[in-house]
């Protein structure tokens, strides 16, 4: 799990499978350590839209953007096949 938590730790977006690869494992065991870190508070998704509102909840967003995601954080193609960010709370 240590393993896991260093690559959380860097901020990069990534999915399951990535995480797996990375790290040997079968997707489904990495989706159970996200799960127990979740679950434990140890980590937390971050989000990238307000969950109530859908705003974009980025640092660029703050002057005003009240409707949609900034072009600053919207990957070309939109956020189809992206992974997830997840922040480390307690280490």
């Amino acid at each position: 799990m240590e393993q896991l938590l260093q690559l959380l730790k860097d901020g990069k977006s990534r999915t399951f499978e990535m995480l797996a690869e990375e790290l040997c494992m079968n997707v489904e065991h990495v989706k159970r350590n996200i799960d127990y870190l979740e679950r434990m508070g140890v980590i937390k998704r971050v989000a990238l839209f307000d969950s109530e509102s859908k705003n974009c909840s980025c640092s660029g967003c703050s002057r005003g953007n009240t409707t949609r995601a900034c072009n600053g954080c919207m990957p070309k193609g939109g956020f189809k096949n992206m992974g997830s960010i997840w922040e480390v709370v307690k280490p």
